[in-house]
């Protein structure tokens, strides 16, 4: 796969400030593929101002819908995957992939991204599934790859792909309540299309620990009660029963 044939599909790596290693560690698998990444300035949860927290964070609606607070690196975390999407929305980005940069690369990632430009009809693309979460319905690809849709949707947004009707779909929202990976299961609020591209091209890195969790404290229990875990699996339940991630039917492959 040339790399003109993917010149039009920007690729985002969010990288903190204060992790340049990582950053260097994703670009560099990423450069050996023939692909240039941009770096997306990665937001820092506890630098957030009470202020900063109250524009963006609904405590209301995570009391109600999520079964406890999230803790600061997950807001950092949320931001950061926003920005990617406002930054598509303010430049009419038509398709982008969104990486984390704790990442293995797998040598097929060209080929996905090349994969993911013959599609249309999708808001969101996951590449990326540290847990392997049984597909529900599939859809057979050119070169071997599968396009699959989910009952259980993978809590994981190390590596994605996310159109611009999908960038425009999770801005819909002016706060959130939800952990990014996790708001992500919900999307069905929304109406997003999402799928998975089987198999995947991109892996949590065992090489370095996660700055959630590290901002955070080492925990993200926070204020967790019984009740609220109990409402929070029955909602996920319902969503689960209820919706399938995605409709294969309305990708059509160009």
């Amino acid at each position: 796969m040339t790399l003109p044939a993917l010149a039009h599909i920007p690729v985002f790596i969010i990288n903190l400030d204060s992790s340049p290693e990582r950053f260097v560690h994703a670009e560099q698998q990423l450069q050996a593929l023939g692909i240039q990444p941009q770096r997306f300035r990665g937001v820092y949860g506890k630098d957030l101002s009470p202020a900063e927290v109250d524009a963006c964070y609904d405590k209301s609606a995570n009391l109600q819908y999520f079964r406890r607070s999230l803790s600061p690196g997950e807001l950092g975390c949320y931001l950061s995957h926003r920005g990617v999407w406002q930054l598509m929305v303010e430049q009419n980005i038509e398709v982008a992939i969104v990486l984390e940069d704790d990442i293995d690369v797998d040598t097929r990632f060209a080929d996905a991204l090349a994969q993911i430009s013959q599609l249309s009809g999708w808001d969101h693309i996951k590449l990326s599934d540290d847990r392997d979460t049984p597909a529900f319905a599939r859809k057979a690809l050119d070169s071997g790859f599968e396009l699959v849709n989910f009952k259980r949707v993978p809590n994981c947004a190390t590596g994605y792909a996310m159109s611009l009707s999908g960038a425009k779909k999770m801005l819909q929202r002016d706060k959130f309540f939800r952990p990014v990976d996790l708001d992500l299961q919900f999307g069905a609020e929304l109406d997003l299309q999402l799928f998975s591209l089987l198999p995947y091209t991109i892996w949590p890195s065992t090489k370095f620990d996660s700055v959630i969790n590290q901002i955070s404290g080492g925990s993200r229990k926070g204020d967790t009660t019984a009740l609220r875990n109990l409402k929070y699996r029955l909602q996920v339940a319902w969503q689960r029963w209820r919706y399938q991630s995605g409709d294969l039917n309305k990708v059509i492959v160009k």
